[in-house]
């Protein structure tokens, strides 16, 4: 299995040549470092939440068209999706999927507080080893995962919250995630301050650069 990350929250997780991609949303594209068809095909599509960040509609019409990759979510997003002719299979706290080869396990996960009203966000728990949490530290109905993606930076987001919660996880490996607005100048800081924070706990702090890929292999 590797694990790819395109800016803000969006990941792809590749595995026996399958392709999963989480939360392409507009910062990724934004300044042009990226287009959708730089992702390339994918074989399955999920989406935390629908703040435009993790959900961007133009971008799931290109890169669905580079390949008919089914859109995994809860209603809250698939109202939205039905408004753009784009199809999707429902998911709920609670509920698991095999799509494309993976397994995906959604979770309870209330989006952090913002001084606006908060979609609903729901966490996936993929192989029932990477975590991806959307936009919250308060995932519901897991103690352990692997591989987290921990959001480090964002208008509700404190980093002493977030470096906590990894702890408690206990996670061989944190890919930092939400991260697109930290300047390239503090990006040296933040991940010194994580890594002080998590490595004395055993736990790999690993950010990775656009398109760069963290290759997990199991104990």
């Amino acid at each position: 299995m590797t694990i790819k990350k395109y800016l803000q929250s969006c990941i792809v997780i590749e595995k026996n040549g399958k392709r999963l991609l989480a939360d392409p949303g507009t910062l990724c594209f934004i300044e042009e470092k990226i287009t959708p068809e730089d992702i390339g095909a994918v074989d399955v599509i999920i989406l935390t939440h629908s703040h435009p960040d993790h959900f961007y509609p133009e971008a799931l019409k290109r890169i669905c068209a580079l390949r008919d990759a089914p859109i995994v979510t809860h209603p809250e997003i698939g109202v939205l999706l039905d408004a753009e002719g784009l199809a999707w299979q429902p998911i709920r706290a609670g509920e698991s999927v095999d799509a494309a080869g993976f397994h995906l396990q959604a979770l309870e996960a209330a989006h952090e507080h913002l001084p606006i009203p908060c979609p609903h966000n729901l966490a996936y728990f993929i192989d029932e080893k990477v975590l991806l949490p959307g936009d919250s530290y308060s995932v519901k109905g897991i103690d352990h995962c692997d591989i987290l993606a921990l959001p480090t930076a964002g208008p509700w987001s404190r980093l002493v919250d977030g470096t906590d919660w990894a702890i408690t996880l206990k996670p061989r490996v944190v890919i930092p995630i939400h991260d697109a607005i930290i300047k390239d100048f503090f990006l040296d800081r933040i991940t010194a301050m994580c890594r002080a924070a998590l490595e004395p706990a055993g736990i790999e702090f690993c950010p990775l650069g656009i398109g760069e890929e963290f290759v997990y292999a199991e104990n």
